[in-house]
C-alpha cells in the first residue's frame, strides 16, 4: 500500500477533490492506497511520511527534493487523464 498527500493551496474543496480524483485513478491502476488531504502549507512539513504528494505544477518547487516522496505536478488538478498519464510513468510499487 502506498500513502498519498494530494494538496492544494488553502487545503480545502480542491484538495478534496483532488483526492478523490487520485483515488479513482489510482483504483483503475489496481494500486492499494491511502489518501490524505492538506494545505501546500502544512504538505511540506508532512511529505517524508508519504510514498507520494500531489500538488498543482507551481507548487512542486515548495518541496525539499530529499524529503522521501514523489512529488507530482499538475496542470490541471482536476484532469484525471493527466493524473493518470502521470502516475504510471512512477513505479509505485
Amino acid at each position: 500500500m502506498i500513502k498519498v498527500l494530494v494538496a492544494c493551496g488553502c487545503g480545502m474543496g480542491s484538495s478534496q477533490l483532488l483526492k478523490m480524483n487520485c483515488s479513482k485513478v489510482l483504483d483503475k491502476l489496481g494500486i492499494d492506497h491511502e489518501i490524505e488531504h492538506t494545505s501546500v502549507g502544512e504538505a511540506k512539513s508532512m511529505a517524508h511520511d508519504y510514498d507520494l504528494v500531489i500538488v498543482a505544477e507551481n507548487f512542486v518547487d515548495s518541496f525539499d527534493p530529499g524529503c522521501g516522496a514523489k512529488i507530482v505536478g499538475l496542470k490541471n488538478i482536476m484532469n484525471k487523464k493527466e493524473l493518470q498519464e502521470k502516475l504510471e510513468t512512477l513505479d509505485l510499487s
